[in-house]
C-alpha cells in the first residue's frame, strides 16, 4: 500500500473533471488534457495522480457510488476516496476529503466483499449492460470485465523511415521498457513522455491500438496482385485523425494512391503535418462530397461511425452515454455509407468494412443485410477481435467484393 498526502488543488481538479464529464457530457481524455494544460504548475507526480484518479473514477463510477451510498456519502469526494482506496492507496490527511478512520476500514471492508448485480460490479448502466447481454449473449459477461481493464500502450514502427529493430534499441537507450510483438508493433510498458520525444518528432512511429493496426494489415491482405500496387487506388472514407491512412501508406511503402476524408473535415486538420513527418508521399486529402465523384477505386474502407463499444478500455465515459437509440443512428449511418459508396468501386474491387464495435447489430448483422440487398458484391471474409482474447481493443472487419 502506497502513503501519500493529497493538497486541494489535486482534489479540486479531480473534482472539476469528473463534473465536466457526468454533467456537462464532455469527452474524458480531451479535458483531462485542457485542465492539465491549463495548470501546468502540477509536477509530475501530481498530474499522474490526477489523470489516473479521474479515468478510474469514470471507469467505475456505478460501482464506486453503490459502495458509497452504503456509508450515506454522496460526494464527488468520497468516489476520489474509494478510487484511491481500491487503488492500495493511504492517506496521511484523510480528513482533507471529510472521512475520519472509521470512514476509510468501512470502506476498506466494502471493497473486499463481492458484489452480486454483475451491471454495477462492472459498472455499467443496467440498461445498457442487458442491451449487451441480449445482443451478445452470455460472453458479454467476460467481455464486459475485459473492457474494464487498463488500456495498454502500443506504437507502430514507421517502416518508411526505420526498422522495429531499430525502433526498439533507441527506445531502450532511453530507458523506456518495451515488449517487441509482431507486425512492427511494439507495447510500451513503463511510462513515458514519448510524444515529446525526438523519435516520435522524426516520425519513427505512431502511437496506435494493436486492433486498429490489424484493420491496416486487413486492407492489405485484400490486395490480390501485389505485382500492381503502383496502379492500386484506395479510398479511406472515415479517416479520422489519419492513423490507419498512415498504416496503409508504410503497407505500401508509398505506391499507389490513398484518398483520405471524413464526414468531419476537422479530424482531418493534422493529417498533412503528419504524413510530411512520416514521410508519406501516397496520401491525397480530398473533400468528402469528393469522394462521391470518384471511379473505379479497387478498395474501400469504411472505418464506419459506430457505438464505440469495443473501446470503453480508453473511453470509459462512453458506457454511460450510450442509448438504443443512438446505437440504430450508427446503424443507419453505416448502412447508408455502404450503400453509397459501392458506386465508386471498381470491378473486383472490395470495400473493407470495420468498426470498433462489439455489437453483432453493427458488424455481422449489418453486413449481412448488406449483401442480401445487394447481389453484385459477395462476402469473403471477415475478422473480431475481443478484448477477452488479446490486449487491444474490440474491433470487427469484413471484406466484400464486387463481382
Amino acid at each position: 500500500m502506497q502513503e501519500i498526502k493529497l493538497h486541494q488543488p489535486i482534489i479540486d481538479t479531480v473534482i472539476v473533471c469528473l463534473k465536466s464529464v457526468f454533467e456537462e457530457q464532455n469527452v474524458a481524455d480531451k479535458e483531462v488534457a485542457a485542465i492539465l494544460k491549463q495548470n501546468k504548475s502540477f509536477g509530475s507526480r501530481d498530474r499522474s495522480i490526477i489523470a489516473e484518479t479521474v479515468y478510474d473514477v469514470i471507469r467505475w463510477k456505478l460501482k464506486y457510488e453503490y459502495l458509497a451510498e452504503q456509508l450515506q456519502l454522496t460526494s464527488y469526494k468520497s468516489l476520489l476516496l474509494i478510487s484511491l482506496l481500491n487503488r492500495n492507496y493511504s492517506l496521511r490527511n484523510q480528513e482533507i476529503l471529510g472521512v475520519d478512520a472509521a470512514n476509510i476500514i468501512q470502506l476498506t471492508k466494502l471493497l473486499e466483499q463481492p458484489i452480486t448485480e454483475d451491471y454495477i460490479a462492472q459498472s455499467y448502466p443496467k440498461i445498457f449492460y442487458n442491451f449487451c447481454l441480449e445482443s451478445i449473449g452470455e460472453k458479454w459477461h467476460s467481455i464486459a470485465v475485459a473492457l474494464n481493464k487498463k488500456p495498454k500502450v502500443f506504437i507502430r514502427v514507421n517502416t518508411l523511415k526505420t526498422t522495429i529493430l531499430n525502433v526498439a534499441s533507441l527506445l531502450e537507450n532511453e530507458n523506456v521498457s518495451i515488449k517487441v510483438l509482431d507486425n512492427n508493433v511494439i507495447e510500451i510498458q513503463s511510462k513515458n513522455n514519448l510524444k515529446n520525444s525526438d523519435l516520435y518528432r522524426q516520425g519513427l512511429f505512431e502511437f496506435q491500438d494493436i486492433g486498429s493496426q490489424e484493420i491496416g494489415d486487413f486492407v492489405f491482405d485484400a490486395i490480390d496482385d501485389k505485382a500492381k500496387i503502383n496502379e492500386l487506388k484506395i479510398l479511406d472514407l472515415c479517416a479520422g485523425a489519419g492513423g490507419k491512412t498512415l498504416h496503409l501508406s508504410a503497407l505500401l511503402n508509398n505506391k499507389g494512391k490513398i484518398y483520405a476524408t471524413d464526414y468531419k473535415p476537422t479530424r482531418l486538420k493534422n493529417l498533412h503535418q503528419r504524413a510530411e513527418q512520416a514521410g508519406c508521399k501516397n496520401i491525397e486529402i480530398i473533400d468528402f462530397k469528393e469522394a462521391k465523384t470518384l471511379k473505379n477505386i479497387d478498395i474501400v474502407l469504411i472505418d464506419a461511425p459506430c457505438s464505440g463499444t469495443g473501446t470503453f478500455k480508453r473511453q470509459a465515459d462512453l458506457k454511460y452515454k450510450l442509448t438504443k437509440e443512438k446505437i440504430k443512428e450508427y446503424q443507419t449511418i453505416q448502412a447508408s455509407l455502404l450503400e453509397v459508396y459501392k458506386n465508386v468501386i471498381a470491378k473486383n474491387g472490395k470495400i473493407i468494412y470495420a468498426t470498433c464495435s462489439i455489437l453483432p447489430k453493427e458488424n455481422e448483422l449489418q453486413i449481412e443485410d448488406f449483401i442480401n440487398l445487394n447481389t453484385s458484391f459477395k462476402f469473403n471474409k471477415s475478422k473480431k477481435l475481443l478484448p477477452v482474447d488479446y490486449d487491444g481493443d474490440g474491433f470487427f472487419m469484413a471484406e466484400l467484393m464486387k463481382v
